[in-house]
């Protein structure tokens, strides 16, 4: 588990993992937010144990807090990842919203975003892949894993991930990183896949 970092923003992001706080400095600098901090949570299973830090070990600070946002992935369910939100916020004795992006009342206002949206199964990465759909450039990524398929002992078990990555590697100066890409321009942030992302940063 991630350690709460100091409070220096009224606003805290919580994300899961470096790439989504990669990608979402990337995008909060995009949208010229100056008051959100973000803070990366580590793996889903650790979000319970991390709001009860934040929470207890940032308590002198803890009155500045007036927003939190969560961003987690739906992996395959988002119905299932928002409940477990849920949980960890109660847990917490946070507010716990009622539906995915509504913030709740009070101080901190809490509110939840599930990637990629619309209560379906997926990740960050699902997003991503979304922006260069129908491309030349992804129609070659469809050829080379029909053909990396085909061979023996080869399984792609997270196909929008995998496919992300294929993205990177055709770009001027390739990244490992979805996140780090972020923060050199080589996802499209206004693309309308990314509406309902944009909403949930301005709202939070």
């Amino acid at each position: 588990m991630a350690r709460p970092k100091q409070i220096e923003k009224p606003k805290r992001l919580l994300v899961e993992g470096n790439d989504q706080r990669n990608f979402f400095e990337a995008f909060i600098e995009h949208l010229s937010l100056k008051d959100i901090q973000v803070q990366n949570f580590g793996g889903v299973n650790d979000l319970r144990d991390f709001l009860l830090a934040f929470v207890n070990v940032n308590a002198p600070d803890y009155a500045s807090v007036k927003s939190v946002g969560i961003v987690r992935d739906a992996e395959k369910s988002g119905e299932s990842a928002f409940q477990s939100v849920q949980g960890a916020l109660r847990n917490a004795d946070l507010s716990v919203p009622g539906k995915v992006g509504e913030r709740t009342g009070g101080k901190p206002g809490v509110s939840v975003l599930i990637l990629p949206g619309e209560d379906k199964p997926g990740r960050l990465e699902t997003l991503l892949c979304r922006t260069f759909e129908g491309t030349e450039v992804d129609r070659c990524i469809d050829d080379f894993f029909k053909c990396a398929e085909g061979l023996p002992n080869v399984s792609i078990n997270k196909p929008d991930k995998a496919r992300a990555f294929a993205y990177l590697t055709t770009q001027p100066d390739p990244h490992h990183s979805v996140g780090v890409a972020a923060k050199n321009d080589v996802w499209d942030l206004d693309h309308e896949v990314f509406r309902e992302t944009r909403d949930f940063l301005r709202a939070l």
